[in-house]
């Protein structure tokens, strides 16, 4: 019996059990802010947690896919039983990741797992603007579309760039500061430092001291969210300078969020964290998303993207967890909850249409 995508060759059998474990969780309900917290810091502890977990995601949707299978439903019954011995949920939920495991090696034996991409480099792999002087506390990185890459600050705070997304590191005497130039990025901040570490995003400015937060740039809109800490949110000088805005400051804690422009007032509201940043494993969490924003936010990791043919389509809604870099895999999953189906381009992207009816 071949291996499963659970558990690839050379890859330590407790990160795949680990990875399905927060897929089976996530997949039974939504996470606690503890919990959330916990399984972003699983993500940023090594850079194959990522991949485990995109893999264990792909797994379970095979397995949907053949849950009525008598050998699924024996190995399902398999885990309900060693589950039910467990004292705790977390016990009872990583008896049923192990058993998931053998239930992804029973439907993937004779299954093709999606390639892994190769013309995107992996976490770690960012592209360093060549006329940038070479000083770690001075220069631009940016990723290419479908890549993620964590760059290491020199005060040992790391930045996580997401597809096409752009930073400028200027830490100098008096702050760490980095400018957002494009896209999104996630920042978990060293402890311990003298100097404020200051991320700097179209007019806001956001302050922080040992903390993880995610920060999304959309045209003038600046979105902020908070994993862990606090970061306090203002409009930059510069900004309120020229337009004669009120400086007013906002306090963000682990949960919450903002969106913020100059046209609007800063309003915080609570988030669903493990959502914001499921983008650092490779996977897009919807929950009750129209159809059209859904597409949009996976058309930013490809260079081949999925069109709506009729603009009906795009109100449908949907929920669920997709690898981010797979747009064929996406619309065949919506073709199969929704009254849709897909076609192509010439140049192979997916165009989702509404479902043909054939009279009776």
């Amino acid at each position: 019996m071949n291996d499963s995508p659970l558990r690839r060759p050379g890859r330590p059998k407790a990160v795949s059990e680990a990875a399905a474990v927060w897929a089976l969780r996530q997949e039974a309900a939504a996470l606690s802010e503890a919990e959330e917290r916990r399984f972003v810091a699983w993500l940023g502890e090594d850079p194959s947690h990522g991949p485990a977990y995109e893999d264990a995601i792909w797994a379970l949707d095979a397995v949907s896919r053949h849950a009525g299978e008598p050998d699924i439903m024996a190995l399902r019954g398999a885990a309900l039983t060693a589950g039910g011995k467990r004292d705790s949920y977390w016990g009872w939920t990583a008896a049923l990741g192990l058993a998931a495991a053998s239930i992804a090696v029973v439907v993937l034996s004779t299954a093709t797992p999606p390639a892994i991409p190769t013309e995107s480099p992996r976490i770690g792999k960012a592209t360093r603007v060549a006329e940038e002087v070479l000083d770690p506390a001075r220069g631009v990185y940016r990723t290419s579309i479908g890549q993620r890459s964590a760059i290491e600050l020199p005060d040992g705070s790391v930045a996580t760039l997401d597809t096409d997304s752009q930073i400028r590191v200027a830490y100098g005497p008096t702050e760490r500061g980095v400018y957002l130039l494009k896209g999104q990025a996630l920042f978990q901040v060293a402890h311990g430092k003298r100097s404020p570490f200051k991320v700097y995003a179209g007019s806001q400015r956001i302050t922080a001291v040992g903390t993880i937060f995610n920060v999304r740039l959309e045209g003038a809109e600046v979105q902020v969210a908070m994993v862990e800490g606090s970061v306090k949110v203002r409009p930059a000088v510069a900004a309120a300078r020229d337009l004669a805005l009120p400086v007013k400051e906002m306090t963000l804690t682990a949960g919450e969020a903002l969106t913020a422009d100059l046209a609007s007032p800063l309003l915080v509201r609570n988030v669903d964290v493990a959502q914001v940043v499921s983008w650092k494993g490779g996977v897009l969490m919807f929950n009750d998303t129209r159809l059209s924003d859904a597409v949009a936010e996976i058309n930013r990791y490809t260079q081949r993207p999925i069109a709506i043919a009729d603009s009906a389509v795009g109100n449908y809604r949907i929920s669920g967890v997709f690898k981010s870099n797979d747009p064929e895999h996406f619309s065949q999953a919506v073709a199969e909850v929704l009254p849709v189906e897909v076609t192509h381009a010439p140049d192979g992207a997916p165009i989702l249409r509404a479902q043909s009816i054939t009279p009776k």
